[in-house]
């Protein structure tokens, strides 16, 4: 949502009486994005965990494919018989979760019914097989048929190997035109846990147009990777909150009910595959179309070497548990650990018992900005000099006599192309007294270097709202994101506040 202001219009109006007779209600505008999860599960517990939490957030999201892969750590089997299982315990507790949401969790018939086998051979075996005459893997005919579905985009989320989505484009590409390729893989948005086998550059190379993030460090140099901010423990030490990935909160917390007794001991890492499902994660502060604006999943820049379409780690600068600072990519994860952990918590409540006035599980906060409560950002934009009002007096909770904490912050990396947010102009927030953080105010800053002649040189600045339920014991944020894109100006031209 975009608006274009005068220097002397303040983003504040009033919206008490729009409200009177109804609240805000974000799950009747959000649109769920559409993903597609491939998992080399058995390799390790990881993905199994992983697919636990993707289950219990299952109504964030609209689940066209689970396809059990092959990896360079399991190159030669599949398992989807184990998705199967997790679903069967999915079963057992979905109604209760379905109490809890103004949303939809999926029905177990339903994802047993796109729950398929990739190829079952390492890479690029898989398109060797193609080219002697070998049919398409069920997971791969599954993938052709949900990007053909829809012209939405479809995030393509690789846990494993890329060999399934290696082959639908091999397929795609010996069967249609041009021009209907082109349509096929302008749909796509892959996001890779590393390259775990040889088909994703594969798919790079021959397939530059396809927006696709990856980690990439050296083959199997993991620890350098952006998504080991999940939950290792052996980087930015001292930084990342470990209290919530211990083992023993893990059991008090995650493993409970039917279905946390089927989320298995941590054995490498916690969950490695989650930042592909908390990337496109409908929470209100990540944009899965914007990888650079940040989110539970990282963030990530593109590489104009490859034609802006191919993104890699890219680093925030966050004040850690120590007070140190760290300017890392595991940060641009880390950063967010307490705030999806604690939902992660929440959520594992849900499953235990349906909602009710005597419950005490605790449910996401409404976040309503000048009058807009759905997940999108609110984009403006301003001039220098412009004073700016954000309006969040209508947030609610619907839980019974919640206490609210809402902190405004200036998101700085990403309106920086360097490494550093030193370059980005501060903006100084303030609330009034009375207002309990839920007035921001703040005057758009001159650019640091002086000047933006040029649009496309102007800073564009990032405020994020965040609210969550202090008295809560799991509280859930949400959050809402005001894009401000600064106009061209001259230092003769300021104006006067």
């Amino acid at each position: 949502m975009k608006f274009a202001i005068s220097t002397s219009l303040i983003l504040h109006y009033s919206i008490a009486s729009a409200l009177a007779s109804t609240l805000c209600q974000p799950w009747t505008n959000n649109t769920l994005p559409r993903i597609f999860i491939l998992t080399d599960i058995a390799n390790e517990p990881d993905d199994t965990q992983s697919l636990v939490r993707a289950l219990t957030h299952a109504d964030l999201y609209n689940i066209t494919g689970l396809v059990a892969i092959t990896s360079f750590w399991l190159p030669n089997a599949t398992y989807p018989d184990q998705i199967h299982t997790l679903v069967d315990g999915y079963a057992t507790v979905r109604e209760n979760l379905q109490s809890h949401s103004n949303g939809t969790f999926p029905t177990a018939s339903y994802l047993h019914s796109v729950i398929k086998t990739g190829a079952i051979t390492y890479g690029k075996q898989a398109l060797h097989a193609l080219a002697a005459g070998e049919p398409l893997s069920p997971g791969a005919q599954d993938l052709i048929a949900a990007i053909d579905a829809s012209p939405e985009p479809l995030y393509v989320q690789l846990w494993g190997g890329a060999n399934t989505l290696a082959s639908a484009f091999w397929y795609v590409n010996s069967t249609r035109s041009i021009s209907d390729l082109d349509a096929f893989t302008s749909k796509i948005r892959a996001y890779a846990i590393s390259d775990q086998d040889d088909t994703g550059i594969w798919i790079r190379q021959n397939f530059p147009q396809v927006r696709y993030i990856v980690s990439r460090p050296g083959f199997n140099q993991y620890p350098n990777a952006a998504w080991i901010g999940i939950s290792s423990t052996s980087v930015d030490l001292g930084g990342p909150n470990n209290a919530f990935i211990s083992k023993d909160w893990i059991k008090q917390n995650i493993q409970v009910g039917p279905l946390g007794a089927l989320y298995p001991d941590v054995l490498y890492i916690m969950e490695g595959d989650s930042p592909a499902l908390l990337y496109t994660m409908q929470n209100g502060l990540g944009d899965p179309e914007h990888p650079n604006w940040g989110s539970w999943g990282g963030r990530y820049t593109s590489n104009p070497i490859d034609g802006d379409t191919q993104y890699g780690d890219a680093v925030d600068v966050v004040v850690g548990q120590n007070g140190q600072t760290y300017n890392t990519n595991k940060a641009t994860i880390w950063r967010w650990r307490e705030a999806f952990q604690s939902e992660f918590a929440a959520r594992m409540q849900w499953t235990l018992a349906p909602n009710g006035p005597d419950g005490n599980t605790t449910h996401p906060p409404v976040v309503v900005v000048n009058g807009s409560c759905d997940t999108k950002a609110l984009e403006f934009d301003v001039h220098v000099g412009d004073n700016i009002v954000l309006d969040a007096t209508q947030t609610y909770s619907s839980d019974p006599n919640p206490q609210l904490n809402l902190t405004w912050f200036q998101y700085r990396e990403p309106s920086s192309y360097q490494s550093s947010p030193n370059v980005v102009p501060s903006i100084n927030i303030t609330s009034p007294t009375n207002s309990q953080g839920r007035i921001a105010r703040f005057t758009i800053p001159e650019p640091t270097d002086g000047t933006c002649v040029l649009p496309e040189d102007c800073p564009v600045l990032h405020v994020v709202l965040a609210v969550k339920d202090q008295q809560a014991k799991n509280p859930i944020t949400r959050y809402k994101r005001v894009v401000l894109r600064v106009q061209a100006w001259k230092k003769s031209e300021k104006a006067e506040l």
